[in-house]
């Protein structure tokens, strides 16, 4: 089984339109202006997020490249963070989320950036991810455990604020003897995947 390594879910999606690269005639000059504005207005937040990401990251450690599935490197509040469908950098928080905007706004040198509230901190999920790391790797583990036999990946979910275990199989007897073996952390949620083939 390959450990999971990185953990951060930084999501983005910029959308293009065929439209486009399609030669422009009269009637769709006005459509194709819009859409190619918005494309860009979209890159260009994107650019901004991922700006606005590493200074939060290195707000939090100058190290943080190596330490970024190490628990400790995050604060207690913070859930994670990704970039939304427009673009914008979206930071999930787990306390008072007026206080700590007002502190990352100090940090990041800027505001434009949104909050989510959310109950679980990114700490909580990385902790979950290691128990489940460590079942991987354990030796002493049989290779036909049912969990190892339908295990099909794990990762800490930011945007739904969970650990998703993927397993090419979901069914009760999986997952008692996931919650068993491995973890009975509320954080996990199961959800059916593939393991991925090895070259």
């Amino acid at each position: 089984m390959l450990k999971s390594t990185n953990y951060l879910l930084l999501s983005l999606l910029i959308v293009f339109l065929a439209s486009c690269n399609q030669p422009k005639t009269d009637d769709t000059n006005k459509n194709t202006d819009s859409n190619s504005s918005e494309v860009n207005s979209i890159k260009q937040n994107n650019q901004i997020a991922l700006e606005l990401h590493d200074k939060l990251m290195n707000y939090f450690s100058e190290d943080w490249m190596e330490r970024e599935s190490d628990p400790d490197l995050y604060p207690d509040y913070y859930g994670g963070s990704f970039i939304d469908n427009n673009g914008v950098f979206v930071i999930a928080l787990t306390q008072n989320t007026e206080n700590i905007k007002a502190l990352l706004e100090q940090a990041l040198e800027s505001d434009n950036f949104k909050v989510e509230s959310v109950r679980y901190s990114y700490k909580e999920m990385l902790r979950v991810m290691d128990s489940i790391d460590e079942f991987l790797v354990n030796n002493s583990i049989p290779d036909d455990h049912i969990v190892l036999a339908n295990f099909a990946g794990a990762y800490p979910d930011v945007m739904e604020n969970r650990v998703k275990v993927l397993l090419n199989e979901v069914n009760q007897n999986i997952i008692n003897s996931f919650k068993r073996d491995v973890t009975n952390s509320q954080l996990v949620i199961f959800e059916q995947g593939e393991i991925p083939e090895l070259f």
